[in-house]
């Protein structure tokens, strides 16, 4: 029998389904000694019988056991390799609306924490603008006005406080720059068993997951530093609880990913035994329970003293994933300057094949390399950077690699990074799998390239990506992502600007207050930031089944 045709990498899309190979062992019970000592053999002869829908197992006598319904948790899914991002579609209910309306309705003296991530803000600003034009009404849909009216309406349904992702993802970004500076300085001291670069970016839980079931190898090169989410959890648990007279916290954040959905549920995301976030709802999900109460974006709501312990909304410069890949380089850049004055590196951007994967090269005045970065959206793009950084480093994978077309590339491509922003949507947060899809006629483009920028999740289209990318930019000046419309010297003109304001300019003494907020907070949690902010993986090593083989 002949094939047409073979896969290879460039086949993949970017929305991968659910595997059939999704199996939760079955584990036997340990044979348990008789009276006298011996150890009793399990029976050999044993049925398995349905009666009425409920299920008995039998051992060939009279006597008939009723069997427990087996159940999968979604830290079975976590311990499964069958899958890479199918998180979306895989029990999702054990975290949904109704889980959180029973706790509402059921407080027992807790105090219920609510954390929104601007992706999400930016999201439902963009779908309440096209269904409410801005033009009969007062005033723009603004993301901080929006952020009050929704803490307005979630108060009145029983939660306590209401605020934003942005600070915890300042201090995720603070922890992200002194990780990376521990491993920078142990790749020039020449220490073997320190974490290496290039450091890869670990607040995509659809990334840690795929790394964690195809791709152990690369563990050690994914940061430790804890998502926002998570960060907003410990703050939640070890801050707000403590300020509300030390009651429990239920705390829920609104994403705008189901895998966020996933990673709540990580054992190694607890704090003595208690979750550092209880429930996730996508950005789709907060607007249905929103619609429940009768929630109207447009209408004003009074004015509350504010209650917030840090800031909110920080409009970080960078990209709308959160700056991550701009936080490390601007250290580097500062640290320059510093032991240079007068001097200015340059900055270098190369689009590789389309603006979800971008190079970012920061080079001294002499032409050294000072910095080798990039970003790294979608799962197609991530299979040439896992590739990329085998070539790079040597790490291998247990399984084969696929039959993708081999492209001879030249010294310079060849270059380990030291920092990559990896996020498993194309074009990153914004374009979360639980975002707000547009509505029907809203009359966005098709783009006929699949390349050409981010695509959608179903539904949507780059137009709308875009959209929700415009609204998510409260301060348009801090944006420092390539344009793929732009010229290649244009395209490091706009974060090279931003990088200098960092430095020097309004930028530096604005990242300069948050610091504050955060230097603050960071004292008041009695721990080391290593401790309160990190996490670890664990690679999960594949299973074989044959009867779910894909022919």
């Amino acid at each position: 029998m002949a094939f047409s045709g073979a896969l290879s990498v460039t086949d993949l899309n970017d929305y991968l389904g659910p595997s059939q190979v999704c199996i939760k062992p079955v584990e036997a019970p340990t044979p348990s000694p008789a009276p006298g000592g011996e150890v009793r053999q399990p029976l050999t002869q044993t049925e398995i019988a349905i009666d009425q829908g409920t299920y008995y197992e039998s051992n060939g006598q009279r006597a008939r056991t009723q069997l427990e319904t087996a159940q999968i948790s979604l830290n079975d899914c976590l311990a499964c390799s069958g899958c890479v991002t199918s998180a979306e579609t895989v029990l999702i209910g054990m975290q949904s609306i109704d889980e959180v309306e029973q706790a509402l309705a059921s407080p027992g003296g807790r105090t219920f924490v609510a954390s929104i991530s601007p992706q999400s803000l930016a999201s439902l600003a963009t779908r309440y603008a096209y269904a409410h034009p801005s033009s009969s009404h007062d005033a723009p849909l603004t993301l901080p006005v929006l952020l009050h009216r929704i803490a307005y309406a979630l108060r009145q349904r029983g939660f306590h406080v209401v605020t934003d992702t942005s600070f915890a993802r300042h201090l995720a970004l603070r922890e992200h720059v002194r990780e990376f500076r521990e491993r920078r300085a142990a790749r020039d001291s020449g220490a073997q068993d320190a974490p290496r670069l290039p450091m890869l970016a670990s607040a995509c839980p659809g990334w840690i997951c795929y790394a964690e079931k195809a791709h152990g190898e690369l563990l050690p090169y994914i940061a430790a530093t804890k998502s926002p989410q998570q960060v907003a959890g410990v703050l939640a648990k070890q801050c707000i609880g403590p300020a509300h007279g030390g009651s429990p916290v239920y705390h829920v954040t609104v994403m705008p990913c189901y895998d966020k959905k996933l990673e709540a549920s990580r054992r190694q995301l607890e704090h003595e035994g208690v979750k550092e976030v209880d429930c996730v709802l996508t950005t789709g999900e907060l607007h249905d329970l929103l619609l429940a109460s009768h929630f109207d974006p447009y209408a004003t709501v009074p004015d509350e003293p504010a209650t917030g312990a840090w800031p909110q909304l920080l409009q970080e410069p960078g990209s709308s994933s959160g700056g991550y890949l701009f936080a490390v380089l601007h250290c580097v850049w500062a640290e320059w300057v510093a032991a240079h004055p007068g001097a200015v590196p340059a900055l270098e951007l190369r689009v590789i094949r389309s603006v979800d994967y971008t190079d970012y090269v920061l080079r001294a005045p002499s032409g050294e390399t000072l910095f080798r970065g990039a970003q790294c959206y979608g799962f197609r793009n991530l299979q040439n950077l896992v590739r990329k950084i085998q070539r790079a480093t040597g790490a291998r994978g247990a399984r084969r690699p696929g039959r993708g077309r081999m492209v001879r590339r030249g010294a310079e491509e060849d270059a380990t990074y030291d920092y990559v922003e990896v996020m498993a949507c194309p074009g990153g947060c914004v374009n979360g799998g639980g975002q707000m899809r547009p509505p029907s006629g809203a009359g966005t483009q098709r783009d006929a390239d699949a390349d050409a920028g981010a695509q959608g999740w179903q539904g949507t289209d780059k137009s709308w990506v875009q959209r929700v990318e415009a609204a998510y930019w409260v301060d348009h000046s801090r944006r420092a992502a390539a344009d793929a419309q732009m010229a290649a010297d244009a395209q490091a003109a706009a974060p090279q600007r931003v990088l200098d304001a960092a430095t020097k300019g309004a930028l530096h003494a604005w990242l300069a207050g948050a610091d504050r907020a955060a230097e603050d907070v960071e004292a008041a949690l009695g721990v080391s930031t290593t401790q309160a902010f990190r996490t670890t993986y664990e690679g999960i090593a594949p299973q074989t089944n044959g009867l779910a083989v894909q022919w």
